[in-house]
């Protein structure tokens, strides 16, 4: 192997220091010493200014673009007055609304009362002119009859519990008791029918009977009775007289088969 020639190494060492300090040498570059928190002062003002240029971008670009943010808050301060106005003036009408259902419900039940008043009325009216009718039957049949008492129109109906039925009849003093205060009380006479019923007749009213107010009566001119009695349940009545008496003595009776 051959050895290296001494010449060939110094012209080595020769061509590394003329590219070290030569022409061709590396730059160097001589910095100044800055403190690190010196630096880190620099960068926060750096980032401060620029975040200000973005904000002063940002708002130009909005108002090249139309968009003011004064103009908006302004904008949504008088929407703001303008929602308060609309919902001061919602309460008002609902305030309003309020008042009219009152108003409406006070009329209707008005209404209601008015035509509940109103039947009872035609009501009235129609028993007026039955009674006005039957009155001017009574002045004819006056001549026709003697008795100072009268009974007409006797209706004897069944109410809906058994062995309870309903009654109605009219009664007029005529002749020179008219005009003048009578007192009479009733009297019932039912005669049973139907199996197993009792042939003994039933007078009503009985002593221990609830009603027995009922079958007193006052009266001036002519007033219709109404009123109801009861029977024993297996026993259907077949024939019912009604008397009306004066201290003990009948005046007047009429009866009804059923």
């Amino acid at each position: 192997m051959p050895r290296p020639v001494p010449g060939s190494r110094i012209a080595l060492i020769l061509r590394r220091l003329r590219g070290r300090f030569g022409i061709s040498a590396p730059q160097v570059a001589v910095r100044t010493h800055i403190p690190w928190y010196l630096r880190i002062l620099i960068l926060i003002a750096i980032v401060a200014v620029s975040v200000a240029f973005i904000e002063l971008a940002y708002d130009a670009g909005r108002r090249i673009a139309g968009f003011d943010r004064s103009e908006t808050d302004q904008l949504l301060a008088e929407l703001r007055a303008r929602n308060a106005s609309l919902e001061e003036e919602v309460s008002g009408l609902r305030a309003q609304l309020t008042a009219s259902d009152s108003s409406l419900k006070i009329e209707q039940a008005s209404q209601q009362l008015l035509s509940e008043r109103n039947a009872v009325l035609a009501d009235e009216n129609t028993r007026l002119k039955e009674e006005l009718a039957v009155f001017e039957r009574l002045v004819k049949l006056e001549k026709k009859l003697d008795d100072e008492v009268l009974i007409d129109r006797l209706k004897v109906e069944p109410d809906t519990a058994p062995g309870r039925y309903r009654y109605a009849f009219l009664i007029a003093l005529q002749g020179s008791r008219r005009g003048k205060e009578a007192r009479f009380n009733l009297q019932i006479v039912a005669t049973p029918g139907g199996a197993g019923a009792s042939s003994d007749k039933i007078t009503l009213p009985r002593r221990d009977d609830p009603n027995h107010a009922q079958y007193e009566i006052e009266l001036r001119n002519f007033r219709r009775i109404e009123g109801k009695f009861d029977l024993p349940a297996n026993s259907t009545p077949v024939q019912l007289e009604f008397r009306i008496l004066e201290a003990g003595t009948v005046k007047t009776s009429q009866s009804l088969s059923l």
